[in-house]
This record gives C-alpha cells, sequence and structure tokens, in this order.
C-alpha cells in the first residue's frame, strides 16, 4: 500500500509539471501567433488576460491526456534507470502491482477531462469567441456558419431563410419564404422584412409576395402588415449558434434532434457528443498500451528517450483522431465510429500484452 502511494504521488507530481509546462508553451505559442489582432485598439490589457484565462479551460482539456502518458513514462524511465524496478522485481512486485498507481491516476484525469469538457470548456470557448469577434474584431470562416443556421426546412415543400433570430425563435429578420412544387420549381416566393410571433400566430412587417409557373412570374403583391397562418411555430426557428465544443451534452443533443427536424446535417455535433468521453479515454488507453513495457524490471531507458517514445504515440494517437473525425464529418463513416475508433484501435493492440501479464501475474 505505501508503495502504490508513493508511485501515485510520483505520477501526480510530474503530471502537473508536465501540464504547467505545456501550458505556459501553449499560451505563449498562441500569443506570439495572435499577437498582430491583440494589439487592436479595440483590446485592452484587461480584454486580453481575459481572454487568455479563458483559453486555459480548453487547453487542459487537450493537455491532461497527453501529460498523462508522457508523465507516467517519465516516472518509470526514471526509475528504471535508477534499479528500483529491478529491486521491486526481487521482492516479488510484479508489472501488474506497479501499473495500478499509474491506473488509477489515469481514471482520475478521465473524470476531470470529462469534468472539463462539460462545465468549463463550452462557457469558456463562447465568451472567448465574443472577446475575439467584438474586441479584436477577428472571425473565421466558419464564424457565420456556426454562429447562425439560416436555413430551415418547413412543412411540406416549404424552406425558409432566416437572417436573424431572437427571442426564442419568436422575432425573425430578413425572412424568405420559398414554397416549391413536386418537381422543386418555385411556385411562391414571399420576402418579409420583420416577422414576430403575436397571439398565438406571426405577423409579417412588409411583405413582398411573387407567385411562379415554370418560372415565369405571374404575380407580385405588396402589404405592410399581414397575419401568417404558419404551421411553423417559434420553436421551429430557434437559433442554434454555437460550434460544438461551445454547447454541453444536453445542449447537444436538443442541437442534434432540432437540426435533424430541420433537415440540416448534425454529423459534427454528433461526433462531439461521442468524443465528450472518446477523447478522455484515449489518454488512458494509450497509457494501457505502454504499461506493460514501461515496468519492465529490465529496462533502462532514459527519461529523453521515454520522453521521445511518449510524444510519438501522442502524435500517432491524434493522427487517427483528425482521419477519422474528418472522416465522420465527410460522411464516410457514422459519427460513433469517428470517435470511438482510435481508442479502440489501442485498445486492442494493448489487449495481448496485459492477457500474457495477466496470466502469469
Amino acid at each position: 500500500m505505501k508503495l502504490q502511494r508513493m508511485l501515485f504521488g510520483l505520477h501526480l507530481r510530474a503530471l502537473l509539471a508536465t501540464v504547467a509546462v505545456l501550458l505556459v508553451l501553449g499560451i505563449l505559442m498562441d500569443f506570439f501567433e495572435s499577437s498582430r489582432y491583440l494589439s487592436s485598439v479595440e483590446g485592452t490589457a484587461v480584454d486580453i488576460f481575459w481572454f487568455y484565462l479563458l483559453k486555459i479551460p480548453p487547453l487542459l482539456h487537450l493537455l491532461l491526456p497527453i501529460s498523462l502518458l508522457v508523465a507516467v513514462s517519465v516516472v518509470f524511465a526514471k526509475l528504471g534507470r535508477g534499479l528500483e524496478l529491478r529491486a521491486a522485481a526481487a521482492g516479488g512486485i510484479g508489472p501488474v502491482s506497479l501499473s495500478v498507481s499509474a491506473l488509477a491516476l489515469g481514471s482520475v484525469v478521465v473524470l476531470l477531462t470529462v469534468l472539463l469538457g462539460e462545465l468549463l470548456v463550452p462557457a469558456a470557448l463562447d465568451r472567448a469567441e465574443v472577446l475575439m469577434t467584438e474586441k479584436f474584431g477577428l472571425m473565421d470562416s466558419s464564424w457565420r456558419f456556426y454562429r447562425k443556421h439560416h436555413w430551415y426546412q418547413g412543412e411540406g415543400q416549404r424552406v425558409f431563410k432566416v437572417g436573424a433570430s431572437t427571442d426564442q425563435g419568436r422575432a425573425l429578420r430578413n425572412v424568405t419564404l420559398l414554397e416549391l412544387d413536386e418537381n422543386f420549381h418555385v411556385r411562391r416566393r414571399s420576402e418579409f422584412n420583420r416577422v414576430h410571433w403575436q397571439h398565438d400566430h406571426f405577423v409579417a412587417n412588409g411583405l413582398a409576395e411573387r407567385e411562379f409557373d415554370q418560372g415565369r412570374l405571374l404575380s407580385l403583391q405588396r402589404s405592410r402588415q399581414k397575419t401568417l397562418d404558419w404551421p411553423e411555430g417559434p420553436a421551429h426557428f430557434r437559433d442554434l449558434r454555437g460550434r460544438p465544443k461551445q454547447k454541453t451534452l444536453a445542449q447537444l443533443s436538443w442541437t442534434i434532434d432540432e437540426m435533424e427536424r430541420r433537415g440540416l446535417d448534425a454529423a459534427r455535433y454528433r461526433l462531439e457528443r461521442h468524443q465528450r468521453l472518446a477523447f478522455p479515454l484515449l489518454g488512458l488507453v494509450l497509457l494501457v498500451l505502454t504499461l506493460p513495457w514501461l515496468v519492465l524490471p529490465t529496462q533502462r531507458r532514459s527519461a529523453a528517450a521515454a520522453l521521445i517514445q511518449a510524444v510519438l504515440l501522442v502524435f500517432a494517437a491524434y493522427f487517427l483522431v483528425a482521419l477519422f473525425s474528418t472522416a465522420a464529418t465527410t460522411g464516410m463513416l457514422i459519427p460513433i465510429l469517428g470517435a470511438w475508433l482510435p481508442p479502440l484501435i489501442f485498445m486492442l493492440a494493448a489487449a495481448p500484452k496485459w492477457v500474457s501479464l495477466l496470466k502469469k501475474s
């Protein structure tokens, strides 16, 4: 028991040191890359401070699984160089017993990573994006897509394009309604400046309605106000803003259901829902894969060699994550496979060695 506590303490201190070093390096690299727009006249020193404070939860979520493998690998490399592993083997302490403390710390890391991804990361990313756009004037090409979904599938052959949706879908601006025939030709196009929910129905202000027949304009009617008999209610137009990582699991589930009801592709959100657990488990799985070699009493690797091997394995794991995630978002894989195949592959690779160890124990 004392040995397990000692090993757990060694692994924990190495983990904290590794996380601290990687976190500082990550923030510095991001600062040097982002210094062009952080010097904006809109952004102050306080804004920059809050911006990087909000960067910490997402970085921790990314770095904890990496740091686990690196820390444990370095600790066992030092123990091997100091002949402690040989002494333990001579005292009848086998590889499985030596692995218990590392696996216990790995389980704690998985739990912390899951909690980070659910409780802190979505709120931090959401607030950081507001700072980026409002204070530093930065938005990438996907910002508008994730902030607002403009297109909505209505009842029957009806398609809506909404410029902005507020008040839980009760107030809409710049709305275009396309009503299609059985051949998907536009038979009516209605444009509304503003649409608002009032007394259990929508009321439109500033509208133009055009009737078509085989692409030919038949009529055009304009009016200042009109009561609409749409079967769609405010819930149909609720804003789905937010990237997948900016949503909690409950929000992801609601967004997936709502997007699919509106005829939108929800693969990215389904993938993120599965990765909320699959990604934290990846660090533990990599540890399970390498532990049978890390605890060998004959191993005499240096800490530098152990660090390099751990980093190479992490890069291989992240390459698989990126590969299968891309396959899932492009429709080549279903999201559940895109999220779970990387840890499953490494777990299957680890299984034969662990079966052999357990038989010898």
